[in-house]
């Protein structure tokens, strides 16, 4: 089932503009969320402020926009919230968790410019309308960093970004809320050579790092869809015996003689054992670079990608020096699952079924309706299977990564 489109940022960043031209363009119904809390409220926003006050106004915001999440209506609709309408953890978290939410991004200037232009009335910028800008912004600078995606507004007309939103609507990512190190997980079949190069971006310097029997089956496809970058190739040898600090040095190594300085970009495609490494070499280099996470086999897509954990072997203990380093994005083409083994694929259905117990109780229906296909190997089931695990663990990720000098509760 689809799920609504969130459109957050502050104030003036044109998201009842760009929501109405995404809601006609993707044909869903359009709502304005101020104007339904005034539509109830019987006056405006500016008056519920003076009467009763901003706690008064956000609680009704609260309310308004639970309802909505809550009614999963179908067609799912597009929904332009306040400024501060996901400035509660709690609540933001249950919207990214709902809904696909996307911050549209302006400059402070801009904004200022924007919001004097308009007829609305905005009781927040009273008196002096820069510093109250300035100062509303830094403290809700978290409430939009988590989120599915954040795109830049300035500059750029309506249609153009109504066409970039829906296009990440469409796709229907997962958001794993960490902070200002949130990201997203793209979920698919067959998007690898759509997908990969606009997820890594334009790093003056790319290393890609994986593992010999990865790169002999599907090096190739990688390395070309990411020619114009002219990535530095790391393969390592596969297996878990080969994921100690050594590995790491290779790629620390490859890196520098490659030129490769603080602006440079890891890709980790392999299993587990090669997100690990490529995650805990980024963590280090330069004394940490930007990573995206590839992940090529079942257990990795439903475990290893999410949550930032990233380390080495030591030969006393598996993982016993590492790093929780957040990607920047997690690419899941669960097409690449069809050259793992049987064996491997089956026995990754168990974290499978574990993520159903502990919280996806639609997970375990459909997993025991369908076991014979499921288990039989990759198919359009294979993309519910690994959204719906990864959705469940994306929930237990928080930004507190050293909270009491433990990490996350990651694992369920």
């Amino acid at each position: 089932m689809r799920r609504p489109l969130l459109l957050n940022g502050f104030m003036a960043t044109g998201k009842t503009s760009v929501g109405r031209a995404v809601a006609e363009r993707l044909r869903r119904p359009f709502i304005d969320l101020d104007a339904r809390i005034e539509q109830r409220a019987g006056c405006p926003i500016a008056e519920i402020f003076a009467r009763s006050g901003e706690a008064a106004f956000r609680a009704l915001e609260r309310e308004a926009l639970r309802e909505i999440l809550e009614a999963s209506p179908a067609p799912a609709p597009v929904v332009s919230l306040g400024g501060g309408a996901l400035l509660r953890r709690e609540q933001r978290l249950f919207a990214l968790d709902r809904a696909v939410v996307v911050t549209l991004d302006a400059s402070l200037g801009e904004c200022v410019r924007r919001a004097r232009a308009s007829n609305t009335e905005r009781p927040l910028l009273a008196g002096n309308a820069e510093e109250r800008a300035a100062d509303l912004l830094e403290a809700r600078r978290l409430a939009y960093a988590e989120c599915h995606a954040r795109i830049p507004t300035d500059g750029r007309s309506i249609e153009d970004l109504a066409s970039a939103v829906a296009a990440i609507w469409q796709r229907d990512p997962l958001a794993v809320a960490a902070g200002e190190r949130s990201y997203s997980v793209e979920i698919g079949r067959n998007i690898l050579g759509a997908r990969l190069a606009e997820l890594v971006g334009t790093p003056p310097r790319l290393v890609l790092v994986t593992d010999e029997t990865v790169h002999g089956l599907h090096g190739a496809a990688v390395v070309r869809a990411l020619s114009p970058l002219q990535p530095i190739v790391v393969a390592l040898p596969p297996g878990e015996e080969h994921k100690h600090i050594g590995s790491v040095e290779r790629i620390w190594r490859a890196a520098l003689e490659g030129g490769a300085d603080r602006g440079a970009r890891v890709v980790g495609f392999g299993g587990g054992v090669v997100t690990d490494i490529a995650g805990f070499a980024a963590a280090t280099y330069q004394r940490g670079v930007a990573w995206v996470g590839v992940p090529t086999t079942l257990l990795a897509m439903v475990d290893a990608s999410t949550g930032g954990k990233t380390g080495v072997d030591l030969a006393q203990a598996k993982n016993a020096v590492g790093a929780f380093w957040q990607p920047s994005g997690v690419l899941c083409d669960v097409e690449l699952l069809t050259t793992e083994s049987p064996r491997g694929f089956r026995s990754a259905l168990a974290e499978v079924v574990k993520t159903a117990l502990i919280g996806d109780p639609e997970l375990l229906d459909l997993l025991e309706a369908d076991a014979p296909t499921i288990a039989a190997g990759v198919s359009d089931r294979t993309v519910e299977l690994v959204h719906r695990s990864i959705r469940v663990r994306a929930r237990t990720v928080t930004p507190a990564e050293r909270k009491a000098g433990r990490g996350p509760p990651l694992t369920p």
